[in-house]
């Protein structure tokens, strides 16, 4: 009896130490973290990680497909590349390390590209310069004794027209960057204009800027798809850059213009310039 009181109270003992011992040996669960989270396909970005002890090698895999592997430890990094035919989207990143599972997630953002349309040359062909000679008057005073030398006086009068001036003109030119939109590419005071864009993070909210002034605002829909009212605080003739936040970068651009026309002008002014040359020549040779 006494033996199996002291034997029980030895297996007592036993599991009371070993308890905290095993709570003490818990660890922390595997981390996996990405830097940067997002950019276009192709682009490089880095894997971090830690908390992996059940294996030699650990697999990274893209949506599935195989990645890059690292060595286990405390905390480790490893490089990886998007794959250059991913398409826009939020991409699972996926690590394995014996029954040790870990993972994270990359966005491939819209590639921004830019179409440049070089401006129209305008030749302008200057006007014809006419001068007109007029009639040559002869005059022979009467003989007095000796035959006085005849003078012969011409007059030559110029007719100056000034050359109207090239007004210049704004080209409308389709702009499309990326997953942003603008129904106008070119717009005047008063216009509405109106952005589109996707590939968004869904739910996101989305900020329109020009100019480091917020021109819109609106949130993305489950698709990542929105629409918005485009709006400028002030008026400047030129081309805008406008650029939408909504957890990517998107752009666009839009040209203001403020036309106007001085060809009316320049035709008066020729005709004044005529009409009174006109009027001196006739003044001179009625005396």
């Amino acid at each position: 009896m006494g033996l199996l009181v002291r034997t029980v109270t030895f297996l007592a003992l036993c599991v009371g130490v070993l308890a905290p011992a095993t709570a003490f040996a818990q660890v922390a669960p595997p981390q996996v973290t990405v830097s940067p989270t997002s950019g276009p396909a192709g682009s490089q970005f880095t894997i971090h990680w830690s908390g992996f002890t059940q294996c030699r090698v650990i697999t990274f895999t893209w949506a599935g497909a195989a990645l890059a592997t690292g060595s286990p430890g405390t905390q480790g990094s490893v490089a990886a590349t998007a794959p250059a035919d991913a398409k826009p989207g939020t991409y699972a990143i996926g690590a394995t390390c014996g029954d040790q599972k870990g993972g994270s997630r990359f966005t491939v953002t819209v590639t921004t590209t830019t179409v440049t349309t070089p401006v129209p040359t305008t030749t302008t062909t200057p006007p014809v310069v006419t001068t007109t000679t007029p009639r040559v008057t002869t005059t022979t005073p009467p003989t007095v004794g000796t035959t006085p030398n005849t003078t012969t006086t011409t007059s030559v009068a110029t007719t100056t027209t000034d050359a109207p001036t090239p007004v210049p003109s704004v080209t409308d030119e389709p702009k499309t960057d990326g997953g942003l939109t603008l129904d106008h590419t070119s717009i005047q005071p008063g216009d509405t204009l109106s952005a589109s864009g996707t590939g968004c993070e869904p739910g996101h909210s989305v900020v329109l800027t020009s100019g480091g002034e917020q021109v819109g605002a609106t949130t993305a829909d489950s698709a990542g798809a929105f629409t918005a009212p485009v709006e400028f605080t002030k008026i400047e003739p030129g081309r805008h850059t406008v650029t939408a936040s909504c957890g990517v970068q998107l752009t666009g651009v839009v040209d203001q213009a403020v036309t106007s026309s001085n060809g009316d002008y320049s035709s008066t002014l020729i005709v004044l310039v005529f009409f009174v040359l006109g009027g001196i020549l006739f003044v001179r040779f009625a005396y």
